[in-house]
This record gives structure tokens, C-alpha cells and sequence, in this order.
């Protein structure tokens, strides 16, 4: 190839394609895709997590206080979420050992503070990036008509087309000095570095960054939340210096959601507004951005923000109560949540997605997991357990309260890595991943209703679906309304949710006319089953837009929080945790004598869970046995799972049988059980130079914890190196970078 080619290799299409490592996500991610140039679309994918860590072994045998500050270690971007759901599975496995409610609001702030925190890092600098002028514009990704259409189109027109914003949509926005007024302007804002909205969010992710260390002292590592409270108390000095920041982030999470609502319709652009879908529809016969991660419409979301003081919602039967840390409880403090919990499921491509229910302890008893396809050796085959595993484990035959527990659950779950060479090309049934393949049974009423067990999406998108489906749930939720005078109420029928935020005036984030008015701001999610007209449920944007929208949400979950500390201190309610470790009692909860707990919450990537088996007894020395932890990344990067299985309760077999591919796979590759082809090629340059840039951004749409460079390993074994996913070498890239700076300067 000529020396002046910014190109270091061509690339062979006709071949499976490794794109690994797709990095900063726990485990390590690597992909293999193969890519059909006669349908313009992807017909094979597979995810490898290439990387094991052993926390699940070396935790075995450690201390409740030690496992409570390993836990954090699990990740060095959000520790800290996985502290806060080992505090809430210790705190059950003691029986109920709550935090005091100034101490519950006290750690809320803190966990909301990182959410919102978290959200507007992956906006701004992780996810955002992707969507930003760099691609649409100066590296010739995408087809130039693009951002000469984005150039034309004013916000005021997308506008037109948003539901989002009830009491007034922004014709324009400011961001860092600079007013946006175009479509073009928002990719121009998302420049990293240079952008307005990188400026802006930036500043925005330092001080609810401040917020949240306040008062975990240490991120991602706190050293402060404990089962039971939090060292810290919420005082009126530290309380004033978190509301400086909430206002800020305040009036940032606005704008944050206005930038991706119109991005999203734009370049989404379901009623074909604009001509994105017109122009893809001549290119190559597809819908464009609207297809790019598509697949069927099943979720999960564990909610979060728990509340001291239990909402009151429509209809009044539906049982809700503040969090008091019992199993037993579980359903009712999960439903009070700021942000509710849900497991949604598609049935066929005909049908919509539907809530299949609310109840943690449903969605808890519903959880399998396999390793199918993944480098372990199962605790459970062939009629037995494994002689590794502890009958203190494999003897657990129920939950707290009664009901059956499947062989496949987390409880009963013996992690025994078993290594081996990864086969290159990946083929079924070889093993391929060190990921284990997390599945899901439908639970209601602690009784499974199907037979079927389902690959879900764990991450924003499935909030948002779970949020707007509450009506569908045997225990529906219409509209839910806290002490502090917050509301969300929630629509199946338009798919909707809607929830309001504090009018505020920072110095520092300027905000338009539209989110000045009155005393709060009404916001509204419509998810994009809707907006398609039912064709579409989901896509690589679409998770963006679902991410802004959960900050938002996020983001009153602050005030709640925050309001309700401020009415506790009035009151001199100031306790903050509820017994030293000394006094910790790990209780017999189930048959085989040990203490059962589980933690299950949202995290920014999605639906983080830890499960516990603790020996029983009192102090600081009792041991964890069985410490089990499911990431949302674990959720959407499991391999491939074909075979049926006796659980001990049914014999269970995958609702997508023709591949039984795992989330991120399936995002790729599509799902023909549903009609849904793969994700199409929506990028212009040659095809020999042409490195599959829309696979690393949808995979990248689902996680905060991706970056923007991957290794490519080609066919031939050579591998290189692609700094912000742009096929250019990094003397080149930075070039680009400047003169596309010194243009918007």
C-alpha cells in the first residue's frame, strides 16, 4: 500500500473478523463478527469475555467486614455500586439489619450522586464520542449527506417531533459559551475535548462526582458504607455543599436530555422527518441508524433508590413499603423505589414487550445461570453436583421464604474456572468465553408461568422499558407520589413515563427559557416501540437517549433523597447506622442452616446482583461461603446456550432456539426466531479499509465502561491499533483532530 495511505492493513470481509479487546468492560470483551456483503448485514457474532478474575473464589471464606470493601474492588470505575448491593445482601442475610432512615437517605445521596455522575461520563466522554461530528463529518464514517442534513435541520424542527418536553420543547441550547442551534451543532458539541458538550459535561461529572464523595470519602472505593449505615452523617454543612452541586448537575441532566432526545429522533428518524432513513433506504436497503443493535425486546432492571418513606401509588392495593433489608419484604421496598424494578419480555415478534412482573423476589427466583459455553466445569450435570461443591451449598432447596430454588440459581452456584485454548475461528460448541451465560425464567407469584428461559438486555434501555410497562405488572403501578412532593406516573398504553425536576438557577450551567419556568419541569420518555409504530424496539441510540433519561430520573431521586435527610435532621433524627460490626447476626434462613441474602440493583451499565450464602453466627468473623456476583455486562456478554435443562423444578429450554445467542450477539447477528436480521453496514469507506466501526458502537452504546479503542486481530494473526475507533494511525488521527479544532474554533 502507498506510504501516503493513513491506512496500516486492508481488511478481509469475507472471513470472520476478531475485534478484541473491546476494553475498560469487566471482563475483558472480544467479538467475532461475520459479515455477509451481499445483505449488507451481519449473520454471525459471537462475545468472548477474555479475561478471569477470581473474585467469586477468593472472597470464599472471608469475613462479612472484608467482603464488604473487597466488593468494591470488583471495579475501578463503579465500586461502589457493587458495595452498596453486598451492604444490602449482608443486611439480609442478617435478618434485616436496615440503616436508620436519616442513614438510608445518606447513602442515596451518594449512590445517586454517582449514577447521575456516571451517566454524564458515558454521554460526554465514553459512549458520546461515537456520535459526535468526528465521525459524521471529519473521519468519513457515515455517508456525507448526514451531517449536511444535520446542518440544515434547527433543533426547533426536531423539536416538532419530541414528547419529551410538555410544558415546552428547546429551540436551542448553550453549552460552555457556545449556542447551539443546529442538529450539526449537537455532533460538533460532542467533539471530545474541544466540543461544548464535552466542556460542559466535563465540569458537570466533577461536581456530582464531589457529591457523591461526600460522603463515601472514597471512590470507587468507599470507606464508610457498611450493612446497617454509613460512617458519615448527613449534616446541614455537608447537606448545603451537596445542594451547590445537585443544582449544577441539575440543570446539567436537562440539557443532557434534550441533547440526546433530538439527536436520537434525528438520526433515528422513525417517520422518515429528516431522509436518514430515506438516504440508507437508497444506499443499501436498510433502515439505517434505526437497525443498528436491534433485537427482540426482552429486559431486566432491578430499579433503585430505596426510600426510608414509602410512596403512596395508584391503584392503593398494590403493596409498597420503605427499605427494610429483609427477603421477605423484598417485592414491597422494591416497588417504592425511585426507580421500579421489572423484567419485560417479548413473547414473538408479533406481540410488544410486556411487563412480566415488578417483584424483586420473582425476579430473583426467575435467575439461571450456565456455562454452556463458557471455560467452567458445571457444578451441577447429569443428575448431581459436583463433589467440589458444599452441601451447605448444593443442598439450598429454598428461598427465605419457602419457595423452590433451582439448581442453576446463584445460591447453589460453585464457580470452578476450567481454562482452555479459545478455538480462533469461535464455533459452537466449543467454549469460548469466561463469561457465564446469565438466563432468565418468567416468574409471578413466586411460581414460574413458562417453560422458557430468555436472553434480557441489562442497561438503561431496560430501565426505561421497565418504567413505562408498570401498569402491565400483577401488582400494577399507575402513578407513584413521595412525602417530598415528587411524582412519576407511568403509561403502557403510550409507553410513556413522566417525572418532573426542581426549577434551578445555577450561575455556571445555563439552561434555556423552556426549563425556567414555575417551580419544576416536566420530563417524558416515550420508548421507541412506540415512536416506531411498533416496528422497532430497540437500537445502539435509542440506548443513549435511555441513558439520559434514566440520569434524569436518577437525578430526582436526588432531591427525594435530599429532602427527606433535611426532614430528619429538622427532626433530630440523626442516627446514621444501626449497630457496630461487633453486633452483626448472620441468621438461618433456609434448610441447609446458612444465611441467604441478595443484593439487586441498577448500576450505570444495568442490573447489578450479588448474591450471599454466610455461615451463621455473630461478630466480625463470620464467614462468606458462597459469594456470587452477576454483572450487567455478565448479562449482555453470556455465550451462547442451546440445550434444555431439568432445573430441579421444570425442564427449561431457550426462547430463542435457533442460535441461543447472548445479548451482545444477538445485538449483532440478529434474531431470526423474531424475523430481525443483523445490525447493518451503515458506513461508507471502502470496504477493503473498512474495520466494522458500527459493531464497536453498539456495543459501546450499552456501557459506560467501554473505551474508544480496540485491538483488530485479523485472520492472518496481525493485529493493530484503532485510537477512537477510526481506521487511521494515531499520527493521523491527531492531525484530523486539530484541523477539525482550528474549523470550530
Amino acid at each position: 500500500m502507498a506510504s501516503s495511505s493513513p491506512y496500516y492493513f486492508t481488511f478481509d470481509w469475507t472471513k470472520p473478523v476478531l475485534i478484541e479487546p473491546i476494553v475498560r468492560i469487566k471482563p475483558e470483551l472480544g467479538i467475532q463478527v461475520t459479515y455477509d456483503s451481499s445483505s449488507n448485514r451481519v449473520t454471525d457474532a459471537y462475545a468472548a469475555a477474555g479475561m478471569f478474575r477470581g473474585f467469586e473464589i477468593f472472597m470464599r471464606n472471608k469475613p462479612g467486614p472484608d467482603v464488604i470493601m473487597l466488593s468494591s474492588r470488583e471495579c475501578g470505575i463503579c465500586g461502589e455500586h457493587h458495595q452498596f448491593i453486598e451492604r444490602i445482601a449482608q443486611e439480609m442475610a442478617q435478618g434485616g439489619n436496615a440503616p436508620p432512615p436519616l442513614g438510608l437517605e445518606t447513602i442515596i445521596l451518594a449512590n445517586d450522586a454517582a449514577m447521575t455522575y456516571d451517566a454524564t461520563a458515558h454521554l460526554t466522554a465514553l459512549g458520546g464520542p461515537d456520535w459526535s461530528s468526528l465521525f459524521f463529518k471529519v473521519a468519513g464514517y457515515f455517508p456525507s449527506q448526514i451531517y449536511e442534513i444535520a446542518q440544515q435541520t434547527p433543533l426547533s424542527k426536531v423539536a416538532q417531533e419530541s414528547q419529551a418536553f410538555p410544558m415546552g420543547a428547546p429551540t436551542q441550547l448553550e453549552m460552555a459559551g457556545v449556542k447551539l442551534k443546529t442538529v450539526s451543532d449537537l455532533m460538533d458539541a460532542l467533539v471530545p475535548i474541544i466540543g461544548a458538550y464535552f466542556l460542559e459535561g466535563a465540569y458537570s461529572w466533577r461536581i456530582l462526582h464531589e457529591a457523591e464523595l461526600l460522603y463515601y470519602l472514597r471512590v470507587p472505593h468507599p470507606i464508610t458504607m457498611v450493612p446497617g449505615g454509613i460512617g458519615v452523617p448527613a449534616t446541614v454543612e455537608n447537606l448545603q455543599r451537596y445542594f451547590q452541586r445537585m443544582v449544577d448537575g441539575t440543570a446539567w441532566l436537562m440539557k443532557q436530555m434534550a441533547v440526546y432526545e433530538y439527536l436520537t429522533l434525528f438520526l433515528a428518524d422513525y417517520n422518515n422527518t429528516f431522509g436518514i432513513q430515506a438516504l440508507y433506504d437508497k444506499l443499501n436497503g436498510t433502515l439505517g441508524f434505526a437497525e443498528e443493535g436491534n433485537r427482540p425486546g426482552n429486559f431486566v432492571s432491578y430499579g433503585q433508590s430505596d426510600v426510608s418513606e414509602a410512596p403512596s401509588v395508584t391503584p392503593s392495593s398494590t403493596s409498597v413499603m420503605p427499605y427494610d433489608g429483609t427477603y421477605e419484604n423484598m417485592g414491597a421496598w422494591g416497588r417504592a423505589r425511585v426507580v421500579k424494578p421489572g423484567l419485560v419480555i417479548q413473547p414473538n415478534s408479533n406481540s410488544p414487550p410486556q411487563l412480566v412482573t415488578n417483584s424483586l423476589i420473582d425476579i430473583n427466583l426467575g435467575i439461571r445461570e450456565f456455562v454452556e459455553s463458557s471455560f467452567y466445569t458445571p457444578w451441577y450435570e447429569n443428575g448431581s453436583f459436583n463433589s467440589e461443591v458444599p452441601s451447605s451449598v448444593s443442598g439450598i432447596e429454598e428461598d427465605p421464604i419457602g419457595n423452590k430454588v433451582s439448581y442453576y440459581h446463584p445460591w447453589r452456584k460453585w464457580t470452578m474456572p476450567n481454562p482452555q485454548p479459545r478455538p480462533v475461528p469461535m464455533a459452537y460448541p466449543a467454549p469460548y468465553s469466561w463469561a457465564v451465560s446469565p438466563r432468565i425464567v418468567p416468574y409471578q407469584n413466586h411460581k414460574p408461568i413458562t417453560n422458557l428461559f430468555y436472553n434480557v438486555e441489562a442497561d438503561p434501555m431496560a430501565v426505561m422499558y421497565a418504567q413505562v410497562l408498570q401498569p402491565q405488572a400483577p401488582t400494577p403501578i399507575y402513578t407513584s407520589s413521595y412525602p417530598s412532593g415528587f411524582e412519576v406516573s407511568y403509561n403502557s398504553n403510550e409507553m410513556s413515563a413522566t417525572f418532573y425536576l426542581p426549577t434551578v438557577n445555577s450561575p455556571r450551567i445555563s439552561l434555556p427559557p423552556e426549563f425556567q419556568q414555575g417551580s419544576e419541569i416536566e420530563f417524558k420518555y416515550v420508548a421507541p416501540y412506540a415512536l416506531s409504530g411498533g416496528k422497532i424496539v430497540t437500537n445502539a441510540i435509542e440506548r443513549m437517549r435511555a441513558r439520559a433519561f434514566e440520569a434524569g430520573l436518577d437525578g430526582m431521586g436526588m432531591w427525594i433523597a435530599w429532602m427527606s435527610a433535611i426532614t430528619y435532621l429538622k427532626k433530630g433524627m440523626t442516627q446514621v447506622s444501626s449497630m457496630p460490626p461487633s453486633s452483626w447476626t448472620y441468621k438461618s434462613n433456609t434448610n441447609t442452616g446458612v444465611a441467604l441474602g441478595v443484593g439487586m440493583k441498577e448500576a450505570p451499565r444495568g442490573a447489578q446482583y450479588h448474591s450471599e450464602v454466610f455461615a451463621t453466627g455473630t461478630g466480625v468473623n463470620v464467614p462468606a461461603i458462597n459469594p456470587q456476583q452477576m454483572q450487567p455486562t455478565t448479562v449482555n456478554s453470556g455465550p451462547r446456550v442451546k440445550n434444555s435443562y431439568d432445573d430441579g423444578i421444570q425442564t427449561i429450554k431457550p426462547a430463542s432456539p435457533t442460535h441461543g445467542a447472548g445479548t451482545f450477539e444477538e445485538v449483532l447477528m440478529g434474531n431470526p426466531d423474531y424475523n430481525m436480521p443483523g445490525t447493518p453496514r451503515l458506513t461508507v469507506i471502502p470496504t477493503e479499509q473498512w474495520d466494522g466501526f458500527e459493531f464497536a458502537q453498539t456495543l459501546r452504546s450499552f456501557d459506560p465502561c467501554f473505551v474508544c479503542g480496540v485491538h483488530m486481530v485479523l485472520p492472518n494473526g496481525r493485529a493493530r491499533y484503532i485510537t477512537l475507533g477510526a481506521p487511521v494511525d494515531l499520527s493521523n488521527a491527531i492531525k484530523a483532530f486539530y484541523r477539525f479544532a482550528m474549523k470550530v474554533k
